[in-house]
This record gives C-alpha cells, structure tokens and sequence, in this order.
C-alpha cells in the first residue's frame, strides 16, 4: 500500500492480459466509494475529482468479481486480522 507518512494513499495497479502494468494513484484527491451487490456478483467503484471535474475527466476504477470469490477473500481476511489480535 503506498502512503505518505502514516497515511495511506488510494490508489489501484492491475496488470492486464498483455502483462502491462496499468496504475490508477488517487492522491490527496477526495474520493468516493461505492459497493453494490447482485446475487451473482459485487461491483466496487472508486472515483476522484467527482466534485470538481466531468465524468468523462475522473479518476475512477470499476472492480466486478463473482459474489463467491469476494465471499472467500473477506472470509479469509477476517481469519487473518482475529489470528493477529
């Protein structure tokens, strides 16, 4: 996780299918989460500048992965932070 100090910075890396590394750094900019589930999948969005720029300007990444995959990660997540208290 990249920070400044103590505090953590927003920002997403994916490496697509060509193996090129694509990296989408929010900096000090506000911004917005948001979660929506279907019975099949979870959708999380993550933009910038959403109150000073167009749409077609922001900084955004959109994450869609299958509802159980999401389920299995969260799960082992959990076990890891009650293994480390």
């Amino acid at each position: 996780m990249a920070t400044r100090g103590s505090e953590a910075l927003p920002h997403v890396i994916i490496r697509g299918k060509n193996g090129r590394r694509h990296e989408v750094d929010f900096g000090d900019a506000p911004i917005r989460v948001e979660i929506h589930s279907s019975d099949e999948t979870i959708e999380i969005s993550i933009d910038a500048d959403h109150e000073s720029l167009p749409e077609s300007r922001r900084r955004f990444a959109l994450i869609n992965i299958p509802r159980h995959l999401f389920s299995e990660a969260s799960g082992m997540a959990a076990r890891r932070k009650v293994k480390e208290a």
